[in-house]
């Protein structure tokens, strides 16, 4: 059987777009950031997958909650969570948005430049971006180039097969700092998630609980070496912020 961090690219939605608001996680990390701020917003999700962050954000009733997926098998449940659902950013030309989610989209972009620059014209004033990305230097990538040549595609994960970029911790700054019109509010880094591979009875304790907190502290002072996902948090500059 497949484990859950390589399943075949075939896979239900409900099992290929696992959402993981695990401790440490971009999902959970992304929450925190959303907590307190969508009530009465215009919220844009990208990439929404399985429908995680908006199942969880909608009891904070948001003014708008708008999905975008391309995978049309996962967009006949999304329509039950989100207000609309497209496929592109296409029918939302001309209209505005308090928060923008895109949580492990832009490593799937030919041109992920371009598509943030596009993104942030749906960007209300003093709106928010939060971006994840997988970090192509992490240790697990790493080590088995370095040392036995390795960089193997798989069906998940940082070397998911469907990935066309790649992001170092400097190529992430240098997407985030490419938008003129937004300012990088914070950064932070997630860690792997392992609860997906192991057993509840050695992740579903205190103990383990801790251990996540002491992986995420290290992850967010050697982000290159350590962190699994990088992750940012942008604000629209306002008109009296210099670029």
């Amino acid at each position: 059987m497949a484990s859950a961090m390589d399943l075949p690219l075939e896979a239900a939605p409900q099992d290929r777009y696992i959402f993981k608001p695990l401790c440490g996680s971009s999902h959970f990390w992304a929450l925190k950031q959303l907590k307190g701020r969508v009530a009465g917003t215009r919220v844009l999700d990208i990439g929404a997958g399985g429908g995680g962050i908006g199942r969880s954000i909608r009891p904070e009733k948001p003014a708008q909650l708008v999905a975008i997926e391309i995978d049309l098998r996962a967009q006949l449940p999304l329509r039950e969570l989100y207000d609309e659902v497209h496929g592109d950013l296409s029918p939302l030309k001309g209209r505005q948005f308090d928060t923008i989610i895109l949580l492990d989209v832009l490593e799937h972009m030919s041109d992920p430049f371009a598509f943030l620059s596009t993104v942030q014209e749906l960007l209300a004033p003093n709106g928010l971006i939060i971006i994840s990305v997988p970090n192509v230097a992490h240790w697990s990538v790493r080590f088995p180039l370095f040392f036995c040549g390795r960089f193997e595609y798989r069906s998940r994960g940082i070397l998911d097969r469907t990935h066309l970029q790649f992001f170092s911790r400097r190529r992430f700054l240098e997407l985030c700092s490419a938008l003129a019109g937004c300012r990088i509010e914070r950064l932070s880094a997630s860690i792997e998630p392992v609860e997906l591979v192991l057993p509840s009875l050695l992740t579903a304790n205190p103990i383990f609980s801790a251990l996540s907190r002491c992986r995420s502290f290290i992850a967010e002072l050697l982000p290159g070496l350590m962190g699994y996902q990088h992750l940012a948090l942008l604000r629209h500059r306002s008109a009296t912020e210099s670029v």
